[in-house]
């Protein structure tokens, strides 16, 4: 069986009782949030592993403390990233639902990574922007080898800011690309509990 069918079956499974439950009692229930997560994504997850892929293990620096991390130094954690442009109103509005969701979420069971994708924009810029817009998580400036490994591996659209691209890391490693378009704060909230949180 192929990694593919054993992620499709438990699903085919859950649809066909939710279908028979609702014509046994006339309603159709409300999507569950482990369902509203898997219907924000774009494909099947990728197969849990550590966190050893090139942009997990690039070198990036947080533009509020100068340190340097990596995104494989939080596994073990959800992790959220999203590429995001200082200019880009899309992002600020995503990001604003993503504080939202982090305040509903355990604390320290969820990391937010931000990277600022403009090759145009730096730390110091992103730093102020930060700040200005109250906004809390790791934000960083991608730079071109982190930029060069996320297009690699999720395509060149996952750069493209205006469309609020996302990942979500599981807590087990699992990697996560979501559907392109603003995911709402719900959205959100769900995408890290069907991941660890």
């Amino acid at each position: 069986m192929t990694d593919r069918h054993r992620h499709a079956a438990p699903m085919a499974l859950a649809i066909a009782a939710a279908i028979a439950l609702a014509a046994c009692t006339g309603s159709i229930a409300a999507p569950s949030a482990a369902t509203r997560a898997t219907a924000l994504a774009s494909g099947p997850p990728a197969p849990a592993v550590g966190l050893t892929q090139a942009w997990a293990t690039a070198p990036l620096v947080d533009v509020a403390t100068g340190q340097t991390f990596h995104i494989a130094d939080h596994a073990g954690r959800v992790i959220i990233i999203e590429t995001m442009a200082i200019w880009c109103t899309n992002c600020r509005a995503q990001q604003r639902d993503v504080q939202a969701a982090l305040a509903r979420l355990p604390a320290g069971q969820v990391v937010y990574i931000v990277l600022d994708v403009d090759p145009s924009e730096d730390g110091a810029s992103l730093a102020a922007y930060r700040t200005k817009n109250g906004f809390q998580g790791r934000y960083t400036v991608a730079g071109n080898a982190a930029a060069r490994a996320f297009a690699a591996d999720f395509g060149d659209q996952f750069l493209n800011p205006p469309s609020t691209p996302m990942l979500v890391v599981g807590s087990d490693g699992t990697v996560t690309r979501t559907s392109s378009g603003h995911k709402s704060v719900e959205d959100i909230v769900a995408l890290a509990k069907a991941h660890g949180a």
